[in-house]
């Protein structure tokens, strides 16, 4: 037994009479190259029905989902926002302080304060299930204690009465036209009068919600955005209903406006109302001073004042120790007192009964160097009880806003103040001890100088501070008084909103299109899971690939009527497709040349392609014979209109020779061989000594032998055959041949002698992946249906 080359490969056997000028090339196994998405396509078309309904549903169900989506709409508008450099500066009179910084402005838009407001002004907490049912409710409020949840209202026109019913049924009310509607469940409402015209009843389903509620939702629509170091509070609301929209946020920015030109002017207020505060305690001891000069000039009048009228010129004649002396026991005479009435001004304020402010008031202290510290703490007290004010208007007292500037006042008041009072006092007595060791060396020599002098310029002094303090708090309240007056508030509106034309999002076309998109694919990937589980051969990488066949040529499909033959298009590309398959053969084998021409299953087409192969053998000019190896179910006879016998099965009986047994044909140099009469051992003669015989007969008279065999499932008449012929060539008929069988098959005919030479695609549409295989028309010779055997139907 010779080596015979794998399956797949083709090795071209040397010929005996080659043909002058002509050299075989081996063919190529693999399938042409095809598009990435030909297979999709070939599978969507094979499968188009499961596609098109898939798609379908995937159509309608996103049309249905694109229905309940509802479009929204966003309006905008643009707040300015006054920059601190201006409401900083301090040349001139007062001014009032910036109210919230820059990031505080966001938490004051989005307060329940305002939006609130906004809610109750607008009734948004009702929300009616039709839009086209809102007008119902212009007139809708609520109590302090209402019922919320889902409402149904029935509307008899005829009656002119209403009925109201909450969707747990827990509530139920009802009334005449007349009647306010809902007072049962804390709503207060009265229907329009046009609501009752007409005949017949309404249904009206509206849901009531908390106002802080509607509040929370409507917030989570908002997006406000003010960037860094920017003045511009861009606001940007979103809704179903433009106007509404529209409206909402008109009445947002408007509340804001308010609330914040109500804050600015109650910061300003406070602190003026505080300065007036200090202006009239000052005023009472600039009186008080006044009074206490007055009574001690009254008291001494009388008496003789201290040192005569001096000439002009003699004032520095006067004792320079007795003017040191005075002056020395003066001020100690002040630090004395000073200190007695600061002690005594931190002993009454630590008990609450007069200010911190009163140790100001004292000359020392007044004009000592620890002071101005004790005037700067005191500003700071001031300005922190104006921002303490000015935030409980805003937030509660657990918020961290206030809770931290209420811990300032208490620091400042408790700590700080009293601190830097004790300071001054223990620097009053520093100087009084100081004082007080210098008068003591010169005291006996100035006894007898009167202390009322000294009395009364203390009492001068005292007069001139409170004087001065008090002219300087007027000067301030004046000023804060102005500033309260003439107060701006710190937020403009530049651009209010407007209802857009268009939504700005509607997703009803997207759900659409995903849905369409969704449908695609899944029409798609349903159309290749099909194609996967198909057993059939449907493409040329399958015959290629799996089963490792190379093709040698393609088979167009024809109606069922078989081809037209008044069709040059169908003749042509028949004839053209025989001639391929022959120039692979002849090339991959040779000339002589014995093949059989089988298929795995019965209609695959083998007889159509057997019988077409030999009549283009024999049109090429070589003496052809083709043997109808079918001793079962062979119908070469009937395509040829030959007798049915003396035929194959004679022969291999013993009953006749070549001679007597091949038929010619009306085909020029084509003879046939037909199956003979049917026996019971068909089979057993098939795989004879005779058979081989017959093949080395055939073989030495006629230069193409063309066996067309049972096919591979019937049985070992294919194998028997194939192994005499040597040479095999498979059919395939495309979407109809088993690839696992055909597999199998092909597995046993590996075990035995015979070449394979390639498989022939039958049934192929010339189309998409098949379309490489297709022929240009305008080509044919015009009597090319006279040359080769077209049968009028299907043959197997």
């Amino acid at each position: 037994m010779t080596d015979l080359p794998t399956r797949g490969s083709i090795v071209p056997a040397q010929p005996q009479a080659p043909l002058a000028g002509w050299e075989r090339q081996p063919f190529s196994t693999a399938a042409p190259p095809r598009p990435p998405f030909e297979r999709i396509i070939s599978a969507l078309r094979r499968y188009k029905w499961f596609a098109l309904g898939t798609l379908a549903l995937a159509v309608l169900a996103g049309f249905m989902a694109s229905r309940l989506v509802k479009p929204q709409y966003e309006v905008r508008a643009t707040i300015w926002i006054e920059p601190e450099a201006p409401l900083n500066d301090r040349r001139g009179p007062i001014r009032s302080n910036e109210l919230l910084s820059s990031a505080a402005w966001i938490e004051l838009l989005r307060s329940y304060r305002i939006v609130d407001a906004v809610v109750q002004k607008l009734a948004l907490y009702v929300q009616p299930s039709d839009a086209r049912d809102l007008w119902l409710f212009s007139s809708f409020a609520i109590a302090g204690r209402f019922l919320p949840g889902a409402y149904e209202l029935e509307i008899d026109r005829k009656g002119k009465r209403w009925k109201l019913e909450h969707a747990n049924g827990t509530m139920s009310d009802s009334g005449a036209i007349e009647d306010s509607v809902g007072r049962k469940a804390g709503i207060r409402w009265v229907l329009p009068g046009k609501a009752f015209v007409g005949s017949g009843k309404d249904e009206v389903d509206f849901t009531l919600s908390t106002p802080r509620e509607t509040a929370v939702a409507l917030m989570n629509r908002m997006t406000p955005e003010l960037p860094q170091n920017s003045n511009f509070l861009w606001l940007r609301l979103r809704g179903e209903d433009p106007e509404l929209a529209r409206l909402t946020l008109n009445t947002w920015i408007t509340e804001f406006v308010a609330v914040a030109s109500e804050l600015k002017r109650r910061n300003v207020v406070e602190f003026a109302n505080i300065l007036s505060g200090q202006l009239s305690y000052s005023e009472r001891s600039l009186h008080n001073a006044e009074r206490a000069l007055e009574s001690f000039r009254v008291q001494t009048i009388t008496l003789p004042a201290e040192g005569g009228p001096v000439a002009a010129g003699v004032e520095v004649t006067r004792d320079p120790a007795l003017k040191s002396f005075f002056d020395q026991k003066i001020e100690y005479d002040d630090l004395r007192h000073d200190r007695q009435a600061l002690e005594k001004v931190i002993a009454d304020a630590r008990a609450g009964t007069v200010p911190w402010e009163t140790a100001l008031l004292i000359p020392s202290v007044g004009k000592s160097a620890g002071a101005d510290a004790l005037r700067a703490a005191f500003n700071q007290l001031h300005a922190k009880q104006a921002e303490l004010a000015a935030k409980r208007e805003i937030y509660t007292d657990q918020h961290q806003a206030v809770r931290d500037a209420l811990a300032s006042v208490n620091t400042l008041e408790n700590q700080t103040i009293p601190r830097l009072a004790s300071q001054l006092l223990v620097q009053l007595r520093e100087r009084e001890a100081e004082y007080n060791r210098r008068i003591a060396s010169a005291s006996r020599e100035l006894q007898s100088i009167p202390t009322r002098t000294i009395e009364e310029m203390r009492l001068r002094r005292a007069v001139t501070v409170s004087e001065a303090l008090y002219t300087g708090l007027k000067s301030r309240s004046a000023e804060a008084q102005l500033a309260a007056a003439s107060t701006t508030p710190d937020v403009t509106v530049l651009d209010s909103a407007v209802a857009p034309l268009y939504p700005t999002r509607n997703t009803a076309p997207t759900v659409l299109l995903m849905a369409v998109l969704g449908g695609l694919a899944a029409a798609i990937a349903l159309a290749m899971l099909l194609d996967s589980f198909d057993p059939r051969i449907q493409y040329p990488e399958q015959v290629t690939g799996e089963l490792g066949l190379s093709i040698a040529g393609a088979i167009p499909l024809f109606p069922k009527a078989g081809v037209d033959t008044r069709s040059p298009e169908q003749v042509g590309q028949l004839i053209e497709s025989i001639r391929t398959v022959r120039m692979h053969v002849q090339n991959a084998s040779g000339v002589p040349l014995s093949i059989a021409v089988t298929s795995p299953s019965p209609g695959d087409g083998k007889s159509f392609v057997a019988a077409n192969l030999a009549m283009s053998f024999s049109d090429a000019g070589f003496r052809t014979v083709l043997v109808d190896g079918d001793t079962r179910r062979g119908t070469l006879h009937e395509m040829f209109q030959l007798p049915i016998s003396p035929g194959l099965t004679e022969y291999l009986s013993g009953a006749g020779d070549v001679a007597t047994l091949v038929h010619a044909t009306q085909h020029q140099r084509l003879s046939v061989l037909t199956r003979g009469a049917r026996q019971r051992n068909s089979p057993e003669l098939l795989t004879s000594q005779a058979l081989p015989a017959l093949a080395s007969e055939l073989r030495r008279q006629y230069d193409i032998v063309v066996y067309d065999t049972p096919p591979l499932a019937a049985g070992v008449d294919a194998f028997a055959v194939a192994t005499a012929a040597n040479d095999l060539l498979l059919v395939l008929r495309i979407g109809q041949t088993d690839r696992r069988m055909a597999a199998a098959k092909l597995e046993l005919l590996d075990r035995l002698p015979v070449r394979m030479l390639g498989a022939v695609l039958n049934g192929v549409e010339l189309k998409g992946e098949f379309g490489s295989y297709k022929y240009a028309d305008g080509y044919g010779l015009g009597d090319e249906t006279s040359t080769a055997m077209i049968p009028s139907r299907s043959v197997e």
